[in-house]
Order: structure tokens, then sequence, then C-alpha cells
């Protein structure tokens, strides 16, 4: 869980939707002949004086357009509370009409950093936990440090030099626990991550896939793998085996405590949602854990690493005035046994990792941040296994 899901917005405390202009966006459509000076050129073209700030700038799946990750001194008033769509130039007078669209929700997959086609030789991606938010729920607080796009990708590099070799992209979904009108469950959750998915089976080349996932994310991955190792489509088929390494964080496999959630989520269409991940007696999550244990294949086929909690985090708390806020009493949210409890071969000290953060914060690093070391180790080893042991799979080519 995020302490997104509390309050009047969807937003973590430290990220809210307010006129805050620490915010990230996301800029969707940037054309591929683009770099980041024409970019920032033409954003401040449509308001001179939000003074853009481009930290990231990369190829789509399919490189049919470049995404951007873009801060504002001053956040312009068409993002407020909303989609920006901005009408590009055409290069052809008769061809449709292309937009950039620009957004802080980072819904479906982003990617932060491509390597060159050359150097690409592995895919990683990165899902948060309940409530959280694809690019916000891995920020430095306070800042706008993200290690997703500004540290992974120069640390996992070619073994003989330092030249960056995976494409490194985020998963967002929509999870919020108050106020939430979805009656999505995890099956449809999973149901989606597994669509966005696709494209990458049906790129020309397929290269390995690490997955990243906190809190709930993490059962979105598990439920998405077992769909795809039941399936007999070729793409499924391509994808699952494609699938080398997870790294969990906080994953609750045997449930988490949800005693505060409960009641700020009441009747709302939501709760089944919330009940389904309970440490008390969840029958999907034990079906969920029996099934996973078969769906990357036997020992040596893949690697899954967990890393667990060990500060209390604050829990949901109404005040007077009826608000909810992260100020209630403190709990181990996910316990040390529910996050390792996930494959039985898997279980020694070589595959677990203590984090000395609360369940929100534990995907949150700082720069030269000495838990991040510890993942990125376990990370980078990750992809380097990964290149040596599932050689790249070039998709099937149909004679026409």
């Amino acid at each position: 869980m995020d302490p997104s899901s509390c309050g009047r917005t969807p937003a973590t405390v430290s990220d809210s939707k307010s006129s805050r202009d620490d915010r990230t966006f996301r800029v969707r459509g940037v054309p591929i002949t683009w770099d980041t000076d024409r970019l920032k050129s033409f954003l401040t073209e449509h308001d001179n004086a939000a003074c853009p700030v481009i930290k990231s700038l990369a190829y789509e799946i399919g490189g049919r357009s470049s995404t951007a990750t873009v801060t504002f001194q001053t956040v312009p008033l068409a993002l407020q509370k909303k989609t920006w769509y901005i009408l590009l130039p055409k290069a052809d007078e008769n061809g449709p009409d292309r937009y950039l669209a620009l957004s802080d929700d980072f819904l479906g997959i982003t990617t932060l950093y491509a390597p060159s086609p050359d150097d690409h030789k592995v895919d990683v991606i990165a899902l948060p936990g309940l409530g959280g938010h694809a690019f916000s729920s891995f920020k430095e607080r306070g800042s706008d440090y993200m290690w997703l796009r500004d540290a992974l990708p120069y640390d996992i590099t070619h073994n003989n030099d330092d030249t960056p070799i995976a494409r490194v992209m985020t998963y967002g979904y929509e999870s919020r626990v108050s106020q939430s009108k979805s009656i999505q469950n995890l099956e449809d959750l999973a149901t989606s991550f597994h669509t966005a998915l696709i494209a990458l089976a049906r790129a020309p080349t397929i290269k390995p896939i690490i997955l990243i996932a906190h809190s709930l994310g993490g059962l979105i991955v598990k439920q998405a793998l077992i769909s795809l190792s039941k399936s007999t489509a070729e793409d499924d088929t391509k994808l699952v085996k494609a699938v080398y390494g997870i790294v969990f964080f906080g994953v609750p496999h045997e449930g988490m405590d949800t005693s505060s959630l409960i009641p700020l989520v009441g009747d709302g269409p939501n709760r089944f949602l919330i009940e389904s991940i309970s440490r008390i007696n969840s029958q999907l999550l034990s079906i969920q854990q029996r099934e996973f244990h078969t769906a990357l294949g036997s020992n040596g086929h893949s690697e899954v690493f967990c890393f667990y909690e060990t500060l209390e985090s604050p829990t949901a708390h109404q005040d007077a005035h009826g608000e909810w806020t992260i100020t209630g009493p403190t709990s181990v949210l996910v316990t040390k046994s529910s996050a390792t409890h996930c494959r039985p071969w898997e279980s020694g000290p070589e595959h677990i990792c203590a984090i000395a953060r609360t369940h929100f914060d534990m995907v949150r690093f700082k720069p030269q941040d000495h838990e991040y070391d510890n993942a990125r180790e376990r990370l980078d080893s990750l992809a380097q296994r990964a290149i040596s042991k599932r050689r790249p799979a070039r998709a099937s080519m149909q004679c026409m």
C-alpha cells in the first residue's frame, strides 16, 4: 500500500495533485526525430513562463514515437487538473493530426530509458503497490530524483565497459483505496498488465525480462505470469519464456495487514480487492501461491529475490473532521514470513534481503543510498545471468 490512497485525492502526501511545482509529468507522442532541446523549445513556445526541464527522452516500444519525463518551474495551468494535448506541426499537409499528451498519471507502460538498439540486451519493468503511482512511488520524497530513471540504467552495463544495456520501464495501474470507483479485482489488474506486455512479444527480437514489483504489484505480476504459463497463444509463450528474474519488494504472498483499510473503503466497490489480499484466510492468495511455483518452470529456469521491510508503517486514521490520513498506529504491514514466502527453493539468505524502511518507503531510494546498493547488485547480477542464459528469441516471420 502507498499513502497515495488516503485523503481527498489519490496522490501521495508528498506527490499531491495540488499546485505544487515539483511534480513530474509524462510527455507522450514526441516525434522520434526530436531531441531534448527541440522538445524543450516546443513546450516553451506554448507556455514561456513554464521553464520546462526535460529529465528523460526515450523511444517507446515499437519505436513510432518517444516519451519524455519533464518538470516545470511553474506548472502550466493546462496541466493543473487534466491532460494537456498540444497539436504538433505537420510534416505532411495531408497527414493526420498528431498531438503531444502531457499528464502526471503514468498509467500503462512508460519507457524511462532506452539504450541504443545495438546495446539493448534486457528489459526491466517496475510496478508500484496498492494505491501507488508508477513514477512517484519510486521517487525520493521532496526531490525529483527517481532511481529507475536516474541510476538503474547506468548500473546495468556491459561487463567490459560502462555502456548501459537495459531498457527501463514502469507500468502504472489504477488502485487508489480512498474514494475509489473501481470494481477491478486482482485478475482484472493482471489481465491489463498481461495485455500491456504483448507489445514486447511482437518486437523483432524479444529480450530477457526482469520484473520489479512492490506490494500489490507483485501479486499482479504473479497472476499475469500464471495466466501466461497456461496460455497456448504464441505471444504468451514467448513472454513467459523471456521472463528470467523478478525482484519483489514487500509483496504479501501470504497477505498483509488490511485492518485499517477496511473502514477506509467501507462498502466501496474496491472492498473485495482489499479483502482478497488480507493476511486472514485469503483463499485467492493460497491458490495463486500454489500455481506460481510452476509458472516459470522448475528450479534453474528463473530467479526470484524477495526484499522485506523491517520498520513499522503508520496506518490509515480518520480524524475528528472525517478526513483519512496515514497517521494511525504503526504496524508491520507485510511480515517477513509473508514477503519471503515465494518459491520453496529460494528461501535462503541469497534470495531474501531486509530493507530498513517502512512498507511505503522501501522502493524510494536516494542518491548514494546504501539500501539501493543491495537492490542494484541483485538487479545487475540478474540481468547479466539473464543475458547469458537467455539468448534473445527472434519473432517468427510468416511469408505472405
